[in-house]
């Protein structure tokens, strides 16, 4: 398509939970820089109080970790500017700790319409999703709060003052079936425990990552979760379930007495 005069084509997309490596930014940077003629390459970042900028990521990264305090292998933003001499054709990126914004525009519509589809399809290839994800982990953590006072009165839930004998007798109905109640209870906590608890490890395993000196884990969200994330992820459906048994034993016993 020829360049059409006094006329530009503009494009910007804000993406979220984008995970991106060490190869992944060079691979993008180097993509979203193609067509673009002779360009003028800024590349920078904000460390501390200081912005550090050069003309590629190694040379970035390099000077950043030689002259800032604060650097690490995770860095909190990265940006990106390309243009050609006469501003025809420019790419901007820029990453902050949740969300990846491009914008790209140009004369030739062709190429920013081009630009713009591969670096969406690039991204969406590493996580990236159009809508915030901020609300959904609290959801889930009020579900589990819910979840769990549910179990709580189920536990203490009281049908009122009885006679003796209605209390002997279900006293010794208790006793009968304990066992079966005990693992019907402990079974639907477990998966109902894990329903909610399992979207919120997945959500942390897929978080945004901006990775500068390695690259990201490749795999399922599982292999995206720390050691210490691992043990938690199994072991506390099953502290809080041992928990609610031991409570519902002893409420057992109190009435069996």
């Amino acid at each position: 398509m020829a360049v059409t005069p006094n006329q530009q084509t503009d494009l910007r997309k804000v993406f979220y939970q984008c995970r991106l490596g060490r190869d992944d930014l060079e691979r993008m940077f180097n993509m979203a820089c193609e067509g673009i003629e002779s360009p003028t390459i800024k590349i920078s970042t904000v460390s501390g109080n200081t912005r550090f900028w050069e003309e590629s990521l190694p040379s970035l990264v390099t000077t950043v970790q030689s002259q800032s305090a604060e650097s690490g292998d995770e860095w909190t933003n990265l940006n990106l500017e390309a243009e050609n001499p006469g501003k025809a054709r420019v790419v901007s990126i820029t990453i902050a700790t949740d969300r990846t914004e491009y914008n790209v525009s140009g004369s030739d519509a062709v190429w920013a319409y081009g630009q713009s589809a591969r670096i969406e399809n690039f991204l969406s290839q590493r996580g990236a999703v159009t809508k915030s994800p901020k609300y959904e982990a609290k959801i889930s953590v009020g579900f589990i709060f819910v979840f769990l006072m549910i179990g709580v009165f189920f536990l203490m839930a009281d049908d009122g003052p009885d006679t003796v004998s209605e209390c002997l007798n279900r006293a010794k109905k208790i006793r009968e079936d304990a066992p079966i109640v005990n693992t019907i209870f402990a079974t639907l906590m477990t998966l109902g425990l894990a329903g909610a608890i399992i979207p919120l490890l997945k959500r942390r395993a897929l978080r945004a990552r901006l990775k500068v000196s390695s690259n990201i884990p490749s795999g399922g969200w599982w292999f995206h979760l720390s050691a210490a994330e691992k043990i938690a992820a199994i072991g506390i459906p099953i502290a809080i379930v041992a928990a609610l048994g031991a409570a519902m034993s002893g409420f057992s016993d109190v009435f069996g007495k």
